[in-house]
């Protein structure tokens, strides 16, 4: 039987298609409004699993054109196998013209912190180990965007994430495999329901150019949320006795594509997290051939700089991501995706076994 929230969930996705339909209906009376969507649709194998489907996510999102050069944007994701209701706001944001940039408030992706990993910049379908540790969560606050000639600004004031933990090997919704072929990994989260108590300040100054070429310096400070420091302390990654509650970031990053399809992406963060100093680094390489085929591969660390226990969070961790996109017509792909994960535990603690592959069908509408 579907549970009160369960039942919530689907009554609200399918209010919201049908408004999205009767909006479309109704294009001349709201024109400046566009209706989009898309879904994942996966088939996951790995150690531990038998093979298993998975609707990974619908997504229903709505732009209006609004006066002066502004737009409003929401998107609702729908995530079948989540917790709760499984709904999820992607982002509810107002963007305008200010001055010779933009500003942007409200909800939606940090766009002035390192690479955002949306589609165009993250290749894969599953973000990463470095994505997942720095840059994956959407932030609510006002961000401020600037693109002069090749300078490329970017400053926000948002509320801090709260420091929590994803699972590298993990098959969304499956309670058989999970936890024992998944490992969790320090990340930043924007919690529903648990925000952080403290603000923070993101920003980066980069550059763009027109043979390809984009790079840029972000950093980031705020302060631990107090909940996140006795984490840290359980875990055993800072001592019981510390107090430092500063928390920042800094980043580089550089991509580059060619006229020929060809693709290099790096990042680096490190950071600070009071006493704990940790990072990660990434670096993907991939072609979009003319066809229409795409092939990346990424590799991906994240140290954490403490000696390892028992306890996962205190682990290094290597990625590789291998994937390739098959393109069938408009909107419409398989992408074909293997992780190979490997973790450092401490001796006499054995090894997971957690690498995964899956195919999906993205669907666009």
């Amino acid at each position: 039987m579907f549970g009160k929230s369960r039942v919530i969930a689907v009554v609200a996705v399918l209010l919201l298609l049908g408004i999205t339909c009767g909006i479309a209906a109704a294009a001349e009376v709201a024109p400046g409004v566009v209706i989009k969507g898309y879904m994942q649709n996966r088939f996951y194998a790995a150690p531990g699993a038998n093979g298993e489907f998975r609707s990974e996510r619908i997504s229903i999102s709505a732009v209006a054109a609004l006066p002066n050069d502004s737009t409003g944007y929401v998107e609702l994701y729908y995530h079948p196998w989540g917790s709760g209701s499984g709904l999820y706001l992607e982002s509810a944001y107002y963007d305008t013209a200010l001055g010779k940039g933009r500003i942007r408030i409200g909800k939606g992706r940090r766009m002035t912190f390192g690479i955002t990993p949306a589609w165009p910049s993250r290749k894969t379908s599953n973000y990463g180990v470095v994505s997942e540790a720095f840059t994956q969560d959407r932030i609510q606050g006002v961000q401020y965007m600037l693109q002069q000639g090749v300078l490329d600004l970017g400053v926000s004031a948002h509320t801090a994430y709260r420091l929590g933990t994803r699972n590298l090997g993990e098959i969304p919704g499956d309670t058989v495999r999970n936890p024992a072929h998944q490992v969790s990994h320090l990340a930043l989260r924007d919690l529903p329901g648990e925000l952080s108590r403290h603000l923070e300040i993101s920003a980066r100054l980069g550059g763009k150019w027109p043979n390809g070429l984009k790079a840029g310096v972000s950093y980031s400070a705020g302060t631990l949320d107090g909940r996140d420091l006795a984490t840290l302390k359980t875990a055993g990654l800072v001592s019981a006795a510390s107090t430092d509650d500063d928390r920042n970031v800094l980043g580089l990053d550089v991509s580059y594509k060619a006229p020929s399809g060809f693709i290099l992406q790096g990042e680096w963060y490190d950071s600070g997290a009071g006493d704990l100093d940790y990072g990660a680094w990434n670096l993907l390489a991939g072609t979009e051939l003319p066809s229409g085929w795409k092939v990346f591969a990424r590799y991906g660390v994240q140290d954490m700089d403490v000696t390892a226990t028992s306890n996962q969070l205190t682990w290094d961790t290597q990625q590789i991501s291998l994937s390739v996109v098959q393109p069938l017509r408009k909107n419409l792909w398989i992408q074909y995706e293997y992780e190979i994960n490997d973790e450092d535990p401490p001796a006499g603690v054995g090894s997971v076994k957690n690498d995964l592959f899956f195919v999906e069908l993205f669907t666009g509408f």
